[in-house]
């Protein structure tokens, strides 16, 4: 069938109305397709991002408690070599 003869039979309004159909139902398609496969992989790549920073906020964390570890440990050498070398009866309280 030919499109003029297909308006001819049904009319304008009929003819009009499967057409607004067709590009309904292609919408739903593209919406449900391509878009869904878009929307999932910049999901994905979000979500690759947000491990990435949660991991290097845990590294940085474990390297700052690796940090302040350290500087405890020389702080109270340090203290002690003070204490030792200062011969006026220093106490082991701070005072």
């Amino acid at each position: 069938m030919d499109i003029v003869q297909i308006i001819e039979t049904l009319g304008i309004p009929v003819a009009v109305a499967f057409v607004l159909g067709y590009g309904c139902l292609y919408l739903m398609k593209f919406i449900t397709g391509k878009l869904m496969e878009r929307i999932d992989e910049q999901a994905k790549r979000h979500e690759d991002i947000l491990i990435s920073l949660i991991n290097v906020q845990k590294e940085f964390t474990n390297k700052l408690i690796e940090t302040q570890t350290e500087m405890n440990s020389k702080y109270g050498s340090l203290i002690e070599i003070v204490r030792a070398l200062s011969g006026n009866g220093l106490s082991k309280n701070g005072g």
